[in-house]
């Protein structure tokens, strides 16, 4: 005989099936025309000065890193730093990396594992994963079961996990099995 947490897997697969139906691009990514900027005056020729001035302007500009925002969005929903990576499923010593370097480079599946346990929305979590430079895909099935949940309001990393592995995709952090009720 089947219990309820079965029956809520199973609902929950089904949906999970049919977003990814829904949402999931098979001709692959699409990709918008992009204007050509010119650094000189003559297109074939751009000025030294010009691509000077161009690099330092666009290097004064630079957005806060991933590790940057990572720590301002803890600090922010007021939840400690220890509760966060637990919750994400990274290691203290992971975690100490991303903290004292700012220009780490997280793993895609990390970096959402943080917008995850942080309780971010689809723009938040674009915007956290950015920073890191990775985007959410509508042509990455693995994507769109993240979008599910976030969309969904379900917060747990485990969860994901599962659903993740079921459809044989990574992972977003060190996977533990939730344990049976």
């Amino acid at each position: 005989m089947r219990d309820m947490r079965d029956e809520r897997y199973d609902r929950l697969t089904l949906e999970i099936d049919a977003y990814i139906r829904q949402y999931l691009c098979s001709e692959g990514p699409r990709y918008s025309s992009f204007a050509t900027y010119r650094l000189g005056t003559d297109a074939t020729e751009p000025s030294i000065g010009g691509a000077r001035w161009a690099l330092d302007f666009l290097l004064e500009k630079l957005e806060p890193t991933f590790s940057e925002s990572l720590m301002e969005l803890i600090e922010k929903k007021g939840r400690t730093p220890a509760e966060i990576y637990t919750k994400a499923g990274v290691t203290k010593s992971h975690f100490a990396k991303i903290k004292a370097d700012k220009d780490y480079h997280p793993s895609k599946e990390t970096a959402l594992a943080f917008a995850v346990v942080l309780h971010l929305g689809l723009k938040e979590t674009a915007e956290l994963i950015k920073r890191a430079g990775y985007a959410l895909s509508h042509s990455n099935e693995s994507d769109l079961i993240v979008e599910y949940f976030i969309t969904k309001g379900i917060y747990n990393v485990d969860s994901i996990n599962e659903q993740l592995c079921l459809r044989s995709h990574k992972p977003l952090t060190n996977w533990r099995k939730l344990k049976d009720e």
